[in-house]
C-alpha cells in the first residue's frame, strides 16, 4: 500500500532532472510502470488530454532505461489507478502523480529496482519544444479573443485583456506537441445563445487569421516574460500561466509546462481551417525557436 504523502511532482517547478527512490514497479500494457517518490516528468492529463507527456531516461547502477511516456496516476486508499482507470470523482485525500511507462526493463529484475535510488532525466529538447508550443497556444487564444471581440452581441465572460473569451466558450479539443498546437473550436447552438455571431465570424476566417498573425507578430516584437505560479508540488492543485501583454498582466489557469519568455520564439504562424462540419474550425499554431 502506497503512502501518497511522500510523493512529489517537481516538474511543476520546471525541473528536468533529479534523484528519486523507486517505491513501486508493476506490469502495465505490455510494459512496466515505475513510481518514484519525486519526478521531473510531466504526465499526460487524463481528463483534458492536450499536452504530450515527457519522455526521457531512468538511470541506476550503470543501467539506463527509456521512459517512453508518462501517464497520470491516482493513489486512492493506497492503490494505484492509471490514466483512464482513474475514477471521475476524487476525494481530498486522493493524490495524482506521474507514472513512468517503460516498454522494457532490458533484462533487469523488476523487484530489484524497488527501493533503488535512481536518476530521472527528461528529454530537455523535446520538453522545450512542447513548452514553446503550449505558451504560444495561450497567446494565440488571447489573439483570437481580440480578433473575434467584434462578433459578440451580448455580454460574456472576458479574458485578462478585457475581450470576450471565445476560447473558453468554444474550445472543444486541443493537442500540443513539439512546436505545434492544434485547437478545435465548436460553434454550436450554445455559442449563439451566449451572443456570438457565428455566421459573420465564419464568413471572415481569412480576415481573422490575418489579424491573429499580426497581433502575435507585434506581441513577439515587444517581448514578454512567462511564469507558472504554483502553490505546491501536487498535480491537482491550481497552477496559473502568467505573462504581460500590451502592458496588461494576463492570467490563464493551466497545468502544463511553458517557456520562460517569448524571446525564445523566433517566429509564430497561425492558420485557420474549416472543421469536420460547419460547426467547427481548426486553428493550427506553428512556432520556431531561436
Amino acid at each position: 500500500m502506497l503512502n501518497n504523502s511522500v510523493i512529489e511532482s517537481s516538474f511543476i517547478t520546471g525541473q528536468l532532472s533529479l534523484d528519486a527512490v523507486v517505491i513501486d514497479l508493476f506490469r502495465y500494457s505490455n510494459g512496466y510502470i515505475v513510481i518514484t517518490d519525486n519526478s521531473p516528468f510531466y504526465p499526460k492529463n487524463y481528463k483534458w488530454r492536450d499536452q504530450k507527456s515527457d519522455r526521457g531516461v531512468i538511470t541506476f547502477n550503470h543501467h539506463e532505461l527509456n521512459i517512453i511516456k508518462t501517464y497520470t496516476a491516482a493513489i486512492i486508499d493506497g492503490q494505484i489507478y492509471i490514466d483512464q482507470n482513474i475514477p471521475n470523482k476524487l476525494k481530498a485525500e486522493d493524490k495524482l502523480i506521474p507514472a513512468h511507462y517503460l516498454a522494457s526493463l532490458n533484462g533487469v529484475e523488476d523487484q530489484s529496482i524497488i527501493g533503488e535510488k535512481v536518476k530521472l532525466s527528461v528529454d530537455a529538447e523535446t520538453r522545450h519544444k512542447i513548452s514553446a508550443a503550449h505558451s504560444m497556444a495561450h497567446f494565440m487564444s488571447l489573439a483570437l479573443n481580440k480578433s473575434a471581440n467584434k462578433y459578440w452581441n451580448k455580454d460574456y465572460e472576458t479574458d485578462s485583456l478585457g475581450h470576450f473569451n471565445l476560447d473558453k466558450a468554444a474550445i472543444f479539443k486541443s493537442s500540443i506537441s513539439e512546436l505545434k498546437s492544434i485547437d478545435i473550436y465548436r460553434f454550436g447552438k450554445s455559442i449563439k445563445k451566449k451572443g456570438f455571431d457565428k455566421s459573420s465570424f465564419m464568413e471572415n476566417l481569412d480576415k481573422a487569421s490575418e489579424e491573429i498573425n499580426l497581433t502575435l507578430k507585434n506581441w513577439l516584437a515587444t517581448g514578454s516574460e512567462i511564469q507558472v505560479e504554483y502553490t505546491s508540488k501536487n498535480i491537482q492543485d491550481l497552477r496559473l500561466w502568467k505573462s504581460i501583454v500590451e502592458n496588461h498582466p494576463v492570467v490563464i489557469p493551466c497545468g502544463g509546462t511553458h517557456i520562460r519568455s517569448t524571446a525564445e520564439i523566433k517566429d509564430v504562424k497561425v492558420e485557420i481551417n474549416p472543421g469536420e462540419s460547419d460547426e467547427y474550425i481548426v486553428i493550427i499554431t506553428h512556432c520556431d525557436l531561436r
